[in-house]
């Protein structure tokens, strides 16, 4: 569950992978958002399942704040696009 960041700059998703990699997704290559919630113990784990040209690339969120900033940043970013 790292730091996903939306790039609004060069209007990309910026998915850490391993140790210095990161995955670059641009917002014209998704072409459907899956969101779901599970409960992991007491804990809820928020997933979001974004797919397209690149295949299917899972994000998952361990906090409500960061699930719901991130959807309201990628929305916005997406009206832009």
């Amino acid at each position: 569950m790292g730091q996903v960041k939306l790039d609004v700059q060069n209007k990309a998703i910026t998915i850490p992978q391993w140790i210095f990699f990161t995955k670059k997704i641009p917002l014209s290559e998704i072409k459907g958002k899956t969101e779901q919630i599970k409960s992991s113990g007491n804990a809820k784990i928020f997933n979001l399942t974004l797919t397209g040209d690149f295949g299917q690339q899972d994000i998952s969120f361990d906090n409500y704040e960061s699930y719901a900033t991130f959807i309201y940043e990628y929305q916005k970013a997406m009206l832009s696009a």
